[in-house]
């Protein structure tokens, strides 16, 4: 380590050179000689002499080593921010003793002696005093050797920091009147005994959750306080002597810091989430796409309505996304009118799991794969414990990645996904009708729900569509994540950032086979093999005919199925356990669901149900039953009178039907004669077979005759 001049050292343990930090002044290799000055705060120091070869030998034993000396914070400033008056007399002061501090002889000379008689005859000279040279030259030579040293040290002025001392009299301006001439009240001196009882109150009243303004606290510092001062003024009809609202707020500030303040203001839980600093990242260029994936739910802000039944409001659905943490990407959706749960949650993790061409094409959305290329499971999964609470989500999920469950209120740990819901609801919930816009309802306006008129199909393909926005959307954070943007000049978008991370191979996400994501993740169900196909709650799906011919004679069996709660066009069934899912689509006479989730399938039962409950008998059902009770009692008495024959009225059946028979054919006859018959003008003849023949040979003579004349 060299020395060289200006630098600073310390001495710690050395017999010749007594502890303390020292700085550099000259360094002469002929003369063998280092001149330094030691740096003490409030004292005139001069420099002296010492050995170049002994101090480098110290150096080189370790008992002076380097160090740093930190310059006064009003040194520090731009040339340009420098008052004028303190440029002028930095610039005078430098003026003054620049000879002194030029002549090496003079520094040999200065800590040689103890009283400079150069020094001396330069201040006689210069009509000075010869102190105040020296206490320039001490600033010039402690504060680095440069002209900053000389500026006058405003800041330290009226001993900023230090508490100032009470006296008899008050500080500050007295009180003034605006325009009455009236005696005001005289300034109250704070004591220590004052100031403590400030303290007191505000611990009592003011810090705390839910507490009182500073206002009302310092009222009831007075009253617990000043109580007899106050109630004397009053009768006196005269201002109390006691300290003011401005000296209480000025000392509130001043005793309680601000950090106490706001914490002891708010709850554990609010100041965590909302007060706290946020001087952290989510992510940085450290995290990889697929380390971290977050998952949430919300209520979106709109109503909607059933797809079989527009007069029906069935309430909001629930959105649950799942974000990438590193690139910003939405790597799964679900919406349905499921709360925050398993298994809402689980569709969600599915469909991220899973390609979404498929998913798209199901709302009438046409994308290749590259549009929204995210079919991954992250090395991690943060979520909350709304959702995964329990033993059977971590049994399902842990196998496939880490599960970190997030603590209660604190959805900064979650922060990505919960701005992605802010985001999406800006462009894509808000502006629909029967929307809530996130609460604002202006007074006068209709209620959202009485202007629902969206199918939960509807509202799912418009975030979907969000979302393709939404990861094609620039960010500029991450240029600061993913160094592959800026180095293949790439819009700061999530699926550049997901798609080049890819490419390059930084990227630590997996995949996994559909099969798994079927069987583990899609909600589980059993389905009744019938003699009408697979049959789930009221939809019906094809099997093979030998299975529902089997059911027709042997009876229904149960199977394990897999439901996709997006659509009910298909469900995965499970016919041999040592089998895999296999797909198999709604049959025709359930068509009336085609291309609609899960939920309208029970609407529809609700809604038969209802149905039923409604209207148990029909009116007429009274009138059938009252005939058929007066029918059976004239039977019972013609069979009464037909007793005795019994035997043979039970005879010769066929004979008597054909008697019945003819006996109606004729009164049939018999009406027909008394009809009149139909003129021949009022009556239209069909043309039968040998007309058809006539008319199609006409047919061709007539296009023969028009090829001819072409």
């Amino acid at each position: 380590m060299g020395i060289t001049k200006n630098t600073v050292w310390e001495s710690k343990n050395s017999d010749e050179l007594k502890q303390g930090v020292y700085r550099v002044l000259h360094i002469d290799v002929d003369r063998d000689a280092i001149i330094l000055f030691e740096l003490q705060e409030r004292r005139i120091s001069k420099p002296f002499i010492l050995s170049f070869q002994r101090f480098s030998n110290m150096v080189k034993t370790r008992t002076v080593g380097r160090t740093r000396f930190v310059l006064p914070s009003y040194m520090l400033v731009d040339e340009g921010d420098i008052d004028p008056l303190s440029k002028r007399k930095r610039d005078e002061n430098y003026q003054m003793i620049l000879p002194l501090i030029s002549d090496t002889t003079f520094l040999f000379e200065y800590a040689q002696s103890k009283r400079s008689a150069v020094l001396v005859k330069y201040a006689s000279d210069k009509g000075v005093n010869s102190l105040h040279l020296r206490m320039l030259l001490v600033l010039y030579w402690r504060y680095g050797q440069n002209i900053y040293s000389l500026l006058p040290a405003y800041s330290k002025s009226g001993a900023p920091g230090k508490e100032r001392k009470t006296t008899a009299l008050p500080l500050g301006s007295k009180k003034k009147n605006r325009v009455l001439p009236m005696q005001r009240a005289s300034t109250f001196l704070l004591k220590d005994t004052d100031k403590k009882n400030i303290v007191k109150s505000l611990r009592k009243y003011y810090l705390k959750v839910n507490g009182f303004s500073l206002t009302e606290t310092y009222k009831k510092y007075t009253s617990d306080f000043f109580r007899n001062e106050t109630e004397r003024a009053r009768l006196a009809n005269e201002a109390p002597h006691i300290p003011s609202l401005r000296q209480f707020q000025y000392w509130s500030k001043k005793l309680i810091t601000t950090g106490t303040r706001i914490r002891s203001k708010s709850t554990v839980s609010n100041f965590l989430q909302n007060q706290r600093a946020r001087t952290g990242s989510a992510a940085n260029t450290g995290t990889l796409p697929g380390d971290v994936f977050e998952i949430d739910a919300t209520v979106a802000d709109v109503h909607l309505v059933s797809a079989l039944n527009k007069t029906s409001v069935i309430g909001r659905p629930t959105i649950y996304t799942v974000v990438d943490r590193a690139t910003r990407m939405i790597t799964g959706v679900h919406v349905s009118l499921y709360h925050a749960s398993w298994r809402a949650a689980r569709q969600a993790l599915a469909n991220c799991f899973m390609p979404k061409k498929n998913f798209c094409k199901l709302f009438g959305i046409n994308i290749s794969e590259w549009l929204w290329p995210c079919s991954h499971v992250p090395v991690k999964l943060i979520c909350d414990n709304g959702e995964m609470i329990g033993l059977q989500p971590q049994d399902k999920v842990t196998p496939m990645t880490a599960l970190e469950i997030a603590p209660v209120y604190r959805a900064d740990r979650k922060s990505v996904v919960e701005r992605r819901f802010g985001i999406l609801n800006q462009k894509a919930i808000h502006p629909l009708l029967g929307s809530t816009r996130g609460g604002k309802i202006v007074k006068g306006e209709p209620l959202p729900a009485s202007r629902a008129c969206l199918t939960l199909q509807e509202v799912t393909r418009t975030i979907i569509l969000a979302i393709l926005e939404h990861n094609q959307s620039v960010f500029k954070e991450l240029a600061y994540i993913n160094p592959l943007l800026v180095e293949h000049d790439l819009a700061m978008s999530p699926l550049n950032s997901w798609k080049i991370s890819l490419k390059k191979s930084r990227f630590s996400a997996h995949t996994i086979s559909e099969d798994e994501v079927v069987s583990r993740l899609l909600p589980p169900e059993q389905v009744c093999i019938t003699p009408g196909g697979l049959q789930y709650g009221n939809l019906f799906y094809e099997c093979d005919d030998d299975l529902a011919s089997a059911a027709r004679v042997f009876g229904q069996s149960r199977c394990d199925a897999r439901i996709d709660d997006n659509c009910v066009d298909y469900i995965y069934v499970r016919l041999d356990k040592n089998k895999p899912f296999t797909k198999h689509y709604l049959l025709e006479k359930r068509n009336i669901f085609k291309g609609m989730p899960h939920l309208e399938s029970d609407v529809l039962a609700d809604w038969i149900d209802l149905q039923y409950e409604k209207s148990p008998v029909t009116p007429v059902t009274h009138l059938v039953n009252d005939y058929a009770e007066k029918l059976n009692e004239t039977g019972l008495q013609r069979l009464s009178s037909f007793r005795e024959q019994n035997r043979s009225r039970t005879k010769n059946i066929t004979e008597n039907k054909k008697e019945e028979l003819r006996r109606n054919a004729d009164a049939l006859e018999h009406e027909s004669r008394r009809l009149p018959l139909t003129t021949v003008e009022n009556m239209t003849l069909l043309p039968g077979p040998e007309e058809k023949v006539r008319w199609l040979a006409t047919q061709k003579e007539r296009k023969d005759a028009q090829e001819d004349n072409k």
